[in-house]
């Protein structure tokens, strides 16, 4: 029984330090909105993504800052389709085809063609651009609810008193 109970207090140490490991490694250091995005999505996850067009929320990291911009963006089948979005201050939207058509050939030659375009967990891929912009999209209106926090018990010589 001891060694089960090691066992388990083990693995929920070690998923925790991996969960937070990825998370900082990957918002290290950029500034602005993307980490709260970022995290909060890692934290509590997302529905799948339906097929259709939702509003998304874009960042863009350049040069370690971030900026964050209201969108749209079309979903077939669990990957992102084109073109993306992203309004304007008078509520219009227009699309980002400058961006996505100047995507960075070296990165492009890198990815997976059946899998960059996926969207997991809320979330598309980070995409690079020749001018080293980063994207990524965030499907906010799927991420789950915040959790509820468990109720922490007094000390026993608090809530034990005679």
């Amino acid at each position: 029984m001891k060694k089960i109970l090691l066992l388990l207090v083990f693995t929920a140490i070690a998923s925790q330090v991996m969960a937070q490991s990825a998370t900082s490694i990957h918002s290290k250091g950029i500034e602005g909105c993307y980490t709260d995005y970022f995290i909060a999505f890692t934290e509590r996850g997302a529905s799948p993504v339906t097929d259709g067009q939702h509003d998304v929320v874009i960042s863009i990291i350049n040069q370690g800052k971030s900026e964050c911009y209201f969108g749209k963006a079309t979903v077939k089948e669990g990957k992102l389709q084109r073109p993306v979005l992203i309004q304007k201050d008078d509520l219009s939207f227009v699309e980002m085809s400058t961006i996505f058509k100047s995507l960075d050939p070296e990165w492009l030659e890198k990815q997976d063609k059946n899998t960059y375009n996926e969207v997991s967990d809320g979330m598309s891929h980070t995409f690079l651009t020749q001018d080293k912009y980063e994207i990524r999209l965030f499907f906010y209106t799927f991420i789950h609810p915040t959790q509820r926090a468990n109720r922490k018990a007094p000390p026993a010589n608090v809530l034990l008193k005679k």
